[in-house]
């Protein structure tokens, strides 16, 4: 029981301390979100269309399709991304790439297996039982394979939609969606991303608050800069919401959806009233 006790508390601190550089994959972004969107895009090699069906027939046999689709899609980025066994634990590099995988991995199981007694570090340990080339890259899973708590893997999925529907609209300082009714849509997301981060940094100096105001300065950068494709100009782009615009729409939202169920319930205890005085008149009839 001790024992347990003392792997349980390293764990933690060393959970703890990767937290100091949970959002540093985000410098490299835009590699890993073109990684998603290769490996999407190509067949699963054969190996791992294998593994991950004999993982997941074992493992999750309430829910299989499911669980050998994110094992298929983690393991073609795990292979694509670096040769980990190349690599220093203390390389950043390295360390940008795992964490990566890690909020992936966290990410794909919460959205698509809703939690449903599924844990991260148990779910990449059976992936790493059937695929064996798991042991050649080389994660040092204890350390790094972890579950992101909600309220942080809530903020890394806003940076992560921000920068998909960014990079949906530039590359580099050059404007690549197709129409500009593409490249509004896209700005409206970012726009409607932004507004649910820049909400939680009202005079925040946290890591997610700096990885916010760092996006707002590449996408204002961006808008300043007067480029033009396929008719539409960076100008154009939505400017961002400041933290007092956002609060300001999220107070009058939250005003709206009281006064809708205020008089709902009036509504709800007026039509009681009614139902009781017919019930009476019934009676004294």
């Amino acid at each position: 029981m001790l024992l347990r006790q003392m792997t349980s508390s390293i764990l933690n601190k060393k959970f703890i301390l990767n937290l100091k550089y949970i959002y540093k994959f985000f410098d490299d972004i835009k590699e890993y979100i073109d990684a998603v969107k290769n490996s999407e895009n190509t067949e699963a090699p054969q190996e791992i269309s294998h593994e991950c069906t004999l993982m997941s027939t074992s493992f999750y046999k309430n829910n299989p399709e499911v669980a050998k689709s994110i094992c298929v899609q983690f393991l073609k980025l795990y292979k694509s991304l670096y040769n980990f066994k190349s690599k220093d634990i203390s390389d950043p590099t390295y360390l940008s790439a795992v964490h990566f995988l890690n909020y992936w991995l966290n990410a794909e199981l919460k959205k698509k297996m809703f939690n449903k007694n599924v844990c991260v570090k148990d779910f990449y340990d059976h992936m790493e039982t059937y695929a064996q080339f798991i042991d050649n890259i080389h994660i040092y899973s204890y350390d790094e394979i972890c579950v992101i708590k909600n309220d942080e893997l809530d903020n890394m999925n806003i940076l992560y939609n921000l920068y998909s529907n960014y990079y949906n609209v530039f590359n580099g300082s050059n404007i690549v969606c197709a129409t500009k009714e593409s490249c509004l849509e896209y700005s409206k997301q970012c726009f409607q991303e932004y507004k649910k981060g820049i909400i939680k940094c009202e005079n925040n100096d946290s890591d997610f608050c700096k990885a916010i105001k760092e996006f707002e300065n590449k996408y204002d950068s961006l808008k300043r800069g007067n480029k033009t494709n396929n008719g539409f100009n960076s100008k154009e782009l939505m400017p961002l919401p400041s933290y007092e615009q956002a609060f300001e729409e999220y107070q009058s939202e939250l005003n709206r959806r009281i006064t809708i169920v205020t008089i709902s319930i009036i509504c709800s205890i007026f039509g009681i009233i009614i139902i009781l005085f017919y019930l009476y008149k019934v009676q004294r009839n």
